[in-house]
């Protein structure tokens, strides 16, 4: 009996150390700076973001002045989500409005999926994928 169970704390252990070393990895590949290549909020050949590891978390600062903080999954999925807001001054409907920031990778890819409130109180999603510099030209 003893055995059984200490085989099964082992194989509990050793599964969650992979998840773990699996999450991070994938999460390391976050931070630095990403180019904006699509959005349906329009094309922006000048917007990124720049996303740093600041302990568990992340910090994701947009060169168009929003920023937010991100967490990891806990689930142990390859995408972060948490909370920003966009500046007061910024002169559009989000102007001051707080949102919700998703962000995942797929292949050498940045999704992103913002939900943030629009001028009528409706909620909005603003989608846009981000590639990094290297390898590609700015679009």
């Amino acid at each position: 009996m003893r055995t059984a169970v200490f085989a099964l704390l082992l194989t509990i252990s050793s599964t969650w150390s992979n998840l773990v070393q699996a999450e991070s990895s994938s999460l390391r590949y976050l931070t630095g700076e990403w180019y904006q290549i699509d959005s349906n909020a329009g094309k922006c050949a000048d917007c990124r973001i720049l996303i740093e590891r600041n302990g568990e978390d992340f910090t994701v600062k947009a060169n168009n002045g929003w920023s937010a903080i991100v967490r990891p999954s806990f689930e142990g999925k390859p995408f972060v989500a948490g909370k920003g807001s966009w500046p007061p001054n910024f002169g559009d409907v989000y102007g001051g409005k707080a949102f919700f920031l998703n962000l995942g990778i797929k292949e050498d890819e940045l999704l992103m999926l913002m939900t943030v409130p629009g001028r009528d109180g409706e909620l909005r999603n603003v989608k846009a994928i981000f590639r990094r510099q290297t390898g590609f030209g700015k679009e």
